[in-house]
């Protein structure tokens, strides 16, 4: 194996190895929300969301390229809200401000 190989081979290990929450803090900041209100909030969503739901948020990158790195958390409820899950939108408005405070 070619250390190139080798070296992707252990980042998909150590990725595999972060929690949900770890997951849904770096899917945040990458979206724009400030790290510490991300970590806040991966650690809250991680607990109150279902698989699906998780997934509908790992998306919205995919929805919004062109708005990486610049979204706020009213911007990603709105993504969220466009094929209308409440549920995941409430959570996610709640998470953010009880994080902003």
């Amino acid at each position: 194996m070619s250390p190139r190989h080798l070296s992707l081979a252990v980042l998909a290990l150590l990725a595999a190895c972060a929690t949900p929450s770890q997951q849904i803090t770096k899917k945040l900041t990458d979206y724009g929300v400030p790290p510490a209100q991300a970590r806040c909030m991966g650690d809250r969503l991680q607990s109150r969301l279902s698989v699906s739901q998780l997934q509908r948020l790992g998306e919205i990158g995919r929805l919004n390229r062109d708005r990486m790195g610049r979204m706020s958390v009213n911007d990603i409820a709105a993504t969220l809200n466009k094929p209308g899950d409440e549920v995941l939108v409430a959570e996610v408005v709640k998470s953010g401000i009880s994080c902003l405070i």
